[in-house]
């Protein structure tokens, strides 16, 4: 099955949030200790995304996103923080 651009672009925005996180956690390591762990902050970002995709699918100007878009995203995203924190 192959994947529409805006489910691409989501998927990639929020594997490229995780890489972000993951830069913010090295260069500020006590917001390690957050009430959240950093690894659950992609859920945010996929949420906003998620959103946005939402209403332009409504619209009929992008294709609905799946749960295995998210779930790919989003573990994703969790394992790369996760990796980058524990690697640096």
């Amino acid at each position: 099955m192959a994947l529409s651009r805006s489910r691409l672009l989501y998927i990639g925005a929020v594997l490229a949030s995780g890489i972000a996180i993951g830069l913010l956690m090295l260069q500020r390591p006590a917001w390690q200790q957050a009430a959240v762990p950093p690894a659950a902050w992609p859920f945010a970002v996929s949420l906003i995304l998620d959103l946005v995709v939402g209403q332009m699918a409504a619209q009929g100007r992008a294709e609905p996103l799946t749960m295995g878009d998210r779930f790919v995203a989003v573990v994703g995203a969790g394992l790369i923080v996760t990796a980058m924190v524990a690697l640096g």
